[in-house]
């Protein structure tokens, strides 16, 4: 498979790739969140580069699970 032309969503549903997060521990979900997270800022700073008010806040309500 040539991933040079796959998107972030066919390399992680990728088989390999699965199996080989799964021995580094990687959390499937955790890292989901992330790159939504990072997409989400990703298109927050390019609005703010073109001169745009953002669509998205600038901050998230999450809930601490800790507290």
């Amino acid at each position: 498979m040539d991933i040079t032309g796959c998107s972030l969503t066919e390399l992680v549903d990728d088989p390999l790739i699965d199996l080989v997060m799964k021995s580094d521990r990687v959390d499937r979900n955790e890292l989901e969140l992330l790159l939504q997270r990072v997409g989400r800022e990703r298109l927050r700073a390019k609005e703010l580069a073109n001169g745009l008010q953002p669509r998205l806040p600038v901050t998230e309500a999450v809930a601490c699970s800790r507290c």
